[in-house]
């Protein structure tokens, strides 16, 4: 008891006098329920990226990266940004007392949801059974994902910006790795200690079916109040006007995440090599736990503090928060570097070839928790829009720079090609964030807010 009060007076000093005693606590619990299912869903998929890739093998472990890298693309568009209007709208609904519109936004995000996560998932499979793609039986059983990922994302979100932090992560960040681990495991016993590239992605379909009666149980559990008011209110109009831009940047945002995979299988480098890439790349992603609480926890009180136009609040919030992850990432990033290979030898020996990559990927995550998760900010003050140009620059500038280093420098020109990406779009979104919101990012925000304001 005596360190946990210690930890919440050292958390409640880092975030400074100015916030209120609400903004702190809101943030401090919402900080330990996260970082408990951050940290689980970390180990949970390091220890079953491990397991697929020394039971497949780096080639088998390639094809399966490759076949989930289409899947995660189509199921981010196919969500259409429908859990980004629920951060962003519930709490203000929640300000408001408005419960006629949060049943209508309730029922409204998951019936469109369903309908654009099937459609999505069938055009996917005419489109593969129309063209000669590579995997295509892997596809036919990974497509499923797309609707599972689509309703399972949406109540998530609808759960967090609720006020339910911890529950608003658990079927994604906890239950779906363990279910897919428990599904590997399975296999394996089943199968006579063996496991194959289209088992480890029949697991991870199922796992996601499981996830989403969770979703749905918890979401119906938690929002009776809701349900039972008579009359749902639906702002059709005004959602689908903050969807567009949403259901875009969403798409924009996981692309320029995704694309180094996508032109590593164009100019078809050898699945060996993108599974060495991809190795480094669930390393590196291990460093951002925190920064995933950051945003997980932030984004709703971006809306609330926005909506209640206490901007000065904003930035201090914004800003304290950034600090606190970013001390936390880069202190894991030093971890990662000094001891990278031994980590990456863990996947199979051949694997330490993507130290290299490992080395410019934790660059890529040290640049991005130094900014600040401005994306979100942009997305609850009412700048999606302007947000959405920013990434287009963004992935515009990663293509053209995969397509000139990646037939020169493999998959270490994919690598400098996602970094360069990544720096246009945190420039062109930190200047954004302060000449339209008023608020300065990175972790040097406050102070240059300070500065300009006298």
């Amino acid at each position: 008891m005596t360190s946990m009060n210690y930890l919440n007076k050292l958390l409640s000093s880092l975030l400074g006098k100015e916030l209120d005693a609400k903004v702190k606590a809101y943030f401090i619990s919402g900080a330990y329920k996260s970082i408990l299912l951050q940290g689980a869903i970390a180990l949970l998929t390091f220890l079953t990226t491990l397991f697929i890739a020394r039971s497949v093998g780096d080639k088998g472990f390639g094809v399966y990266t490759i076949v989930f890298n289409w899947i995660s693309i189509i199921s981010v568009g196919a969500t259409l940004g429908l859990d980004d209007l629920a951060l962003k709208q519930f709490p203000v609904y929640k300000e408001k007392k408005a419960i006629g519109q949060a049943k209508g936004l309730l029922y409204w995000t998951n019936g469109v949801g369903a309908i654009m996560g099937i459609m999505s998932a069938l055009c996917f499979l005419l489109v593969v059974y129309q063209l000669d793609v590579n995997y295509k039986e892997y596809y036919w059983i990974a497509v499923w994902v797309i609707p599972l990922f689509s309703l399972m994302h949406i109540n998530q979100a609808t759960m967090r910006a609720l006020g339910f932090i911890g529950l608003g992560q658990l079927a994604e960040k906890f239950v779906q790795p363990f279910t897919f681990l428990l599904c590997l495991v399975g296999v394996y016993f089943l199968g006579s200690s063996t496991i194959t590239d289209g088992d480890a992605i029949g697991a991870r379909t199922l796992s996601f079916v499981v996830t989403v009666v969770v979703a749905l149980y918890l979401i119906w559990k938690h929002t009776g109040k809701i349900r039972q008011t008579k009359e749902a209110i639906y702002e059709s109009k005004m959602w689908w006007k903050s969807c567009k831009y949403f259901a875009i940047t969403s798409l924009l945002y996981i692309l320029n995440t995704r694309l180094d995979i996508i032109f590593l299988d164009w100019y078809e480098v050898q699945e060996a090599e993108v599974a060495y890439y991809n190795a480094a790349l669930k390393l590196s992603d291990m460093a951002l736990i925190p920064f995933a609480v950051l945003y997980t926890v932030t984004a709703p009180m971006f809306s609330q503090l926005y909506t209640n136009k206490k901007t000065e609040e904003l930035q201090e919030f914004f800003v304290k928060t950034t600090r606190i992850a970013c001390l936390v990432v880069s202190s894991i990033l030093l971890v990662l570097i000094l001891g990278g290979e031994l980590f990456l030898g863990l996947f199979g020996d051949s694997f330490k070839a993507g130290y290299p990559i490992l080395l410019i990927m934790c660059l890529i995550k040290f640049i991005h928790v130094f900014v600040g998760p401005v994306n979100y900010l942009l997305m609850m003050i009412d700048l999606e829009k302007e947000a959405m140009w920013c990434l287009v620059a963004s992935v515009g500038l990663t293509i053209i720079l995969h397509v000139i280093l990646i037939p020169w420098y493999g998959i270490v020109g994919a690598s400098w090609a996602t970094l360069g990406g990544l720096l246009c779009f945190e420039i062109l979104v930190s200047w954004l964030a302060y000449s339209k919101g008023g608020i300065v990012p990175t972790i040097l925000g406050s102070f240059f807010s300070r500065k300009h304001n006298s």
